[in-house]
């Protein structure tokens, strides 16, 4: 009988242990933040239409300076040829003078380059499936091997932001002007490492048409069982937080997304503190898109329509966006 007993005890023991497992593991699969990522870079492509316009310049320069207009070579007495010399070579000095300026001048800022974040968070759970949806098909559908397709994929982002406005609870803007486009890459390609390191799961890829992935992920059966359990349990731990109180009011499921532009020339978009903000910024982000564009990437976290950005995940990879949410709070009270 007693050893029936520590049979009985020892099989309870191992079950609880297997239970205890399994929703551990369950709770880290809700808690992992898997990614999407699509865009491009052109950077090298524009290097070269502006050296074919540089050359273009210059030989229009050359052929200014060598070939001058044709009544300087005009005979003339000699007095009037001596006065003649000195006003063409005063009116030259002045004409090299002020391409001199004109070049330095563009040479310091006519390589400018502005990085440009926009950053946004949104309801998730069922408010935010339309918007993933969304992303998902500009993902698996554009052509981000030409400048036209990248641009096109950003206004469709754009667009599709517009469109879920009232899903939106917090956005923050960042721009960073480089005065050369080497910098202006660099910095981009940072800011670009920087984003996709927040992923646990780069699930979906479209960069350049050269990197192209696509991973399919199916619900765990027992993350359905235990996910109430899993959120109830990060809301208790939270709560001494004073961004997370502030986040109860908006639930446990959230949504991020990320656009990063490089574009030529200085830019700059408005502060987001409410909804009004953010339409202004995505508005005139959507201008800088016409032929000012050097590089553009769309990244948003969870990719999976069944993964969950928990309160806590958006608090330690995006400080920024929990900040913003307190005025977005008072702007949807008005």
């Amino acid at each position: 009988m007693a050893m029936l007993r520590r049979y009985v005890t020892a099989s309870a023991i191992a079950l609880f242990a297997l239970l205890l497992l399994l929703v551990t593991c369950n709770l880290n699969m809700a808690l992992a933040s898997s990614g999407g990522v699509m865009g491009g870079n052109f950077f090298d492509s524009d290097s070269e239409s502006s050296s074919s316009e540089s050359y273009t310049r210059d030989s229009e320069s050359y052929r200014m300076k060598h070939h001058p207009h044709r009544y300087y070579d005009a005979p003339s007495p000699d007095t009037d040829a001596a006065k003649g010399s000195h006003s063409g070579l005063v009116l030259f000095l002045i004409f090299a003078s002020g391409m001199f300026l004109v070049a330095f001048y563009k040479g310091s800022t006519g390589n400018s380059v502005t990085v440009i974040k926009l950053q946004v968070a949104m309801f998730g759970g069922g408010m935010g499936s339309p918007i993933l949806r969304d992303l998902t098909r500009i993902a698996e559908t554009a052509d981000t091997s030409s400048r036209d397709g990248l641009t096109y994929l950003l206004a469709d982002t754009i667009q599709s932001l517009v469109r879920h406005l009232r899903y939106c609870i917090a956005g923050y803007t960042f721009m960073n002007l480089k005065r050369s486009k080497e910098d202006g890459e660099k910095y981009y390609n940072q800011l670009s490492n920087e984003e996709r390191d927040k992923f646990d799961e780069e699930t979906l890829v479209n960069l350049n048409n050269t990197e192209k992935r696509s991973k399919k992920t199916q619900s765990d059966v027992f993350s359905n069982e235990y996910s109430m359990f899993d959120q109830k349990g990060i809301k208790e731990g939270t709560k001494k937080i004073e961004e997370e109180k502030l986040l109860n009011e908006f639930g446990d499921e959230y949504i991020v997304i990320t656009i990063l532009v490089a574009a030529k020339g200085a830019h700059k978009l408005p502060n987001i503190n409410g909804t009004e903000d953010l339409k202004e910024a995505l508005q005139k982000l959507r201008t800088v898109l016409s032929s000012k564009l050097l590089a553009g990437k769309v990244l948003w976290t969870p990719q999976n329509e069944d993964d969950t950005l928990s309160k806590r995940r958006l608090l330690e990879d995006y400080p920024q966006l929990a900040k913003g949410m307190a005025n977005f709070l008072v702007k949807k009270r008005e």
